[in-house]
């Protein structure tokens, strides 16, 4: 059987409280007797009860991740960044999702009332946005917001500049490529990314002068799958000189070029296509992708450092960090390879 904090107490003769004290509390004991119990724990091999110690300390040493979803590449890198970071702090990550039809509001109300976390990072989405500034408002744990800000709560953050990336995407395809026509595939209509990547989208037509078309913008839900339908339905009369797509990801790219493929329309002669996120299907595709990197890694480890530094200094101003998103030339486009 393990060795209780009474067994240490005893072994040590002294008080339960003076072993809770030398471990979480040190400099209020007296060095000898704080030798004489670092002693006795050594040799019980004594662990104290990580869940007892936090409830003393009003600390858990766990912080929370909260994405819309926890599928794909894209989720799993932020979070591999996010890990990595909690693990230098001396942190453990709590990762959960909100998916479409979670009650968002109770579940984070439940997060703050129980103190489950020391701190929150939140990746807010059209699954999460609606009504659930006032929510985080009252958590009593620091906030840091994933890729957008929520007015109203007072909160750190670590944003993407989509809309540099969607521009850089749009002018490549507009004055490098010399595109005719840009057919644009996107989220859900709802979705953050989609709202400032089709933004991008639209801007870079009427700056060019380029006619657009209602039937050119189609609102899908992110997946290979939904865009292979489509593309089977839409690539032949897609199909045409200086002609391209820009999916709002790698994976519908993906399921664009693999669906143009079965009707027989050739990527990139016949159609261009061209993504966004640089996930690594971009280069594990035919033809490799063009697309926009988005540091995802970095992202999640922004977010548990300023996480971390808010737990530190919990009356430093809010932080905002903008990170920049990178044209990555590839074959899908028409172009041979310029970046790695």
């Amino acid at each position: 059987m393990p060795a209780s904090i009474e067994d240490v107490a005893k072994l040590a003769n002294v008080s339960i409280s003076t072993v809770s004290r030398v471990i979480n509390r040190r400099s209020l004991v007296n060095e000898e007797t704080c030798k004489r119990v670092e002693a006795a724990i050594r040799q019980l091999s004594y662990r104290p009860n990580a869940f007892a110690r936090g409830l003393m300390l009003r600390k858990s040493g766990i912080v929370g991740l909260v994405l819309p979803d926890l599928h794909g590449e894209f989720y799993s890198e932020i979070i591999r960044g996010a890990n990595i970071q909690a693990r230098e702090t001396g942190h453990n990550l709590l990762i959960s999702s909100a998916m479409p039809g979670d009650d968002a509001k109770s579940w984070l109300s439940t997060i703050g009332q129980h103190a489950l976390v020391d701190g929150l990072a939140l990746m807010v989405s059209d699954t999460m946005v609606a009504g659930v500034g006032p929510t985080l408002a009252e958590l009593n744990v620091p906030i840091v917001v994933l890729d957008d800000e929520i007015e109203g709560v007072d909160h750190d953050a670590v944003i993407i500049d989509q809309q540099q990336g969607a521009l850089a995407m749009m002018d490549h395809l507009l004055n490098t490529r010399g595109a005719q026509r840009i057919y644009f595939v996107g989220g859900v209509e709802t979705n953050i990314d989609t709202q400032a990547r089709y933004k991008a989208y639209r801007e870079a037509l009427q700056q060019a002068g380029v006619k657009s078309h209602k039937d050119d913008v189609y609102h899908l839900d992110y997946t290979y799958d939904s865009a292979y339908q489509l593309a089977l339905k839409k690539a032949r009369a897609w199909a045409g000189p200086k002609h391209f797509v820009f999916a709002a990801n790698d994976e519908m790219a993906a399921g664009i070029i693999a669906g143009a493929a079965a009707q027989g329309v050739s990527v990139p002669q016949e159609l261009g296509v061209v993504g966004f996120d640089d996930t690594r299907l971009a280069q594990m595709i035919k033809p490799p992708l063009t697309t926009v990197r988005v540091p995802m890694s970095k992202m999640g480890a922004t977010a548990i450092e300023l996480l971390c530094q808010r737990l530190a200094d919990p009356e430093r101003p809010p932080t905002k960090v903008s990170l920049p998103a990178e044209l990555v030339i590839r074959e899908s486009c028409g172009n041979g390879a310029k970046n790695p």
